[in-house]
Parts: C-alpha cells; sequence; structure tokens
C-alpha cells in the first residue's frame, strides 16, 4: 500500500543552498519541489511587510552599500523604510562566522535585497507559503504589537489573494489566539522549542503545559490548533502518536540531517520543514513517499 504524502517546508527558502528568505532562495526551492516555501515576516518604518528572520539587520548576512559588512548589533528594521533597506545586501554569509561553518555549501550572491513579502507571494501561485510573524513578547519594543503586525501581513495576503495557500506560524501564541478571532478558518501552526516552552508565561498567551500533564500537543489542541511545529532537537515518538491522537498534524523544524528525516518519516509526521529540501526529496524517494 502506498504511504500518505507528507507536507515539504523548504526554511527561509532553503537555507543550505541559497541565501536565506530572498527571492533566489525561493525560486532555487521552488525548483528542487516542494509543498511550502517558509518564511519570516517583519514591517519596515513605513508599514511595508519584508522578509528576515531577525528583527534586525543580521550583521552576519549584511552588507552595506559600500559592500562592507555592518557590525553589530544592527539597525531595528522598524526603524528603517523600505527604501533604506533597498541599499543592503543579504546574498552572502560572512566569512569566518559560526554561520558561515554551518552552512558551507551555501551559494553566495552579490545584488541580493530584503524582499517584499508581495513580490514572494507572486513568484509562483502554486507554491503553499508557511509565513512565520515575528513578534517578541520578552522584547516587545523591536516590532508592532501582535495584533497590528498580524493585520498588516493579513492585509499583503488579502490583496494578493494567498490566504487559501498559506499557513501563518508563529511561536508567540497572542498573534495565532487574535487570528482565529477574526479569521476563525486560517491555517495557523503553533511554534515550539525549549526556550518558549520555559517561558510561556509570556510565548504562549498564557496557557501552560503544566494544565495538560506537560502535554504540549493536548495544551495546543485544547487552543483549537490543528498543526504542531516543535523543534526537532527535544522531538519524541511518543509525542508524535499523541499528537496524532488529538488530530494534529507535526511538522517538525528544523530537520538538516537525512537520518533524523528518515526517522521522523518513520514515526509518521505529516511535515518536515528544512535548510535542504534536495536530502528530504531524496529520502522520501527512497521511502516511496509523495509529496503532498
Amino acid at each position: 500500500m502506498p504511504r500518505p504524502g507528507i507536507e515539504l517546508h523548504g526554511h527561509r527558502g532553503a537555507r543550505g543552498l541559497w541565501p536565506e528568505n530572498t527571492i533566489p532562495g525561493f525560486l532555487g526551492t521552488i525548483g528542487i519541489g516542494v509543498t511550502a516555501i517558509e518564511m519570516d515576516v517583519a514591517l519596515t518604518q513605513d508599514g511595508v511587510a519584508i522578509l528576515s528572520h531577525d528583527p534586525i539587520l543580521d550583521p552576519l548576512i549584511t552588507r552595506g552599500p559600500d559592500g562592507s559588512w555592518i557590525e553589530p548589533p544592527g539597525a531595528l528594521i522598524r526603524d528603517l523604510s523600505y527604501a533604506a533597506l533597498s541599499d543592503f545586501d543579504v546574498g552572502r554569509i560572512r566569512p569566518g562566522s559560526p554561520q558561515a561553518r554551518a552552512f558551507p555549501n551555501q551559494m553566495g550572491l552579490d545584488g541580493v535585497r530584503l524582499p517584499r513579502l508581495a513580490d514572494v507571494i507572486a513568484l509562483d501561485p502554486s507554491v503553499h507559503l508557511a509565513v512565520e510573524l515575528k513578534t517578541f513578547p520578552d522584547h516587545p519594543e523591536r516590532t508592532l504589537p501582535p495584533d497590528a503586525m498580524a493585520e498588516a501581513v493579513l492585509a499583503v495576503l488579502d490583496q494578493q489573494a494567498a490566504l487559501a495557500r498559506t499557513r501563518i506560524i508563529s511561536f508567540d501564541f497572542r498573534v495565532l489566539s487574535y487570528l482565529r478571532r477574526v479569521r476563525p478558518a486560517l491555517d495557523l501552526g503553533y511554534l515550539t522549542d525549549a526556550e518558549t516552552k520555559a517561558a510561556a508565561g509570556l510565548w504562549w498567551d498564557g496557557a501552560s503545559a503544566e494544565d495538560f500533564g506537560g502535554s504540549i500537543p493536548r495544551l495546543i489542541a485544547s487552543l483549537g490548533g490543528r498543526v504542531w511545529g516543535p523543534d526537532v532537537a527535544a522531538l519524541t515518538e511518543a509525542e508524535v502518536a499523541e499528537a496524532h491522537a488529538l488530530g494534529l498534524l507535526v511538522n517538525p523544524w528544523t530537520v538538516n540531517e537525512s537520518e533524523d528525516m528518515a526517522r521522523l518519516l518513520d514515526w509518521g509526521v505529516g511535515a518536515l520543514t528544512t535548510d535542504y529540501p534536495d536530502r528530504a526529496r531524496a529520502v522520501m524517494a527512497e521511502k516511496g513517499i509523495a509529496l503532498r
């Protein structure tokens, strides 16, 4: 009997292969064949939704107009206009940095800018979008409040008629709670890791796994969630089974080693998020698992 297909999400495009959160990276990822391209959203001073993993210009991947690497800590994106941000190049990793060692095969490019969310949405109407809203309960000054951030992103998705192929994901459950109230039909994904679990009072909108016997899947199900995105580093087979029993789709991140991909597929996860979608496609082919 054929095995059920899974969702494959290219993390920040395909960070192991191309510059993260960039048009070249997303185009390359789409060429490999994925269900969704995963991206991180920030808002500029003039309200433009752009893609950036961090709320600051990252000194590890950002060069200024003169080609030199910017120095830490990097300016807050919310303090810069879209026009000002367009002067910066994010097509390479800073040589000698830990990130360069972590992703030695990432293609370096020049003249690559932080793209607008609208431009990425328009790349391919057949590909799905996993849009992470980046707000920080422990550092609220870094971004707009959760509701304002959510509304700004919704406006772009509405304008481009892209909601039907979008899953909005976040570690900040305040964002997801707001979206469930204003758009109950939205596809939402609840991201978790050890850091946010330890500070659940901040990140989980008042919820606590301790109220559910320590079970994160039960907590997410109680919030009306249908998709759980756990950190692969701490995920257990028992948690996957529990989540499945509750009707949750389990989408671990960031799964980069072929051995981990194979193990998680054997556990029956319904989705993988990876910096190396090419590796995932190879493992899926070996196991006879189709792309969904």
